[in-house]
């Protein structure tokens, strides 16, 4: 049991739902934004987070940053 990684993701994953409230995918999305609003260039995020395109990390990035701009916009 200690040498099978499947299980091992697998109590991962449940830990994550079950005292996070999140998915894994969450917590990867999470992460992208994290490194995102601190400048991280996207290739690097890509290569950490193993995204093969840069499309998917593009994708979080610009949302992450209207996001930000978004809440700079007083709508009042």
């Amino acid at each position: 049991m200690a040498d099978d990684p499947e299980a091992a993701v697998k109590r991962i994953k449940t830990w994550c739902r079950r005292f996070l409230g999140y998915n894994t995918h969450a917590l990867r999305y999470a992460f992208i934004g994290y490194m995102a609003r601190r400048g991280v260039a996207a290739q690097l995020v890509a290569r950490i987070t193993g995204h093969v395109k840069l499309d998917y990390i593009l994708h979080y990035t610009q949302r992450v940053r209207a996001e930000e701009i978004l809440g700079k916009i007083n709508l009042s």
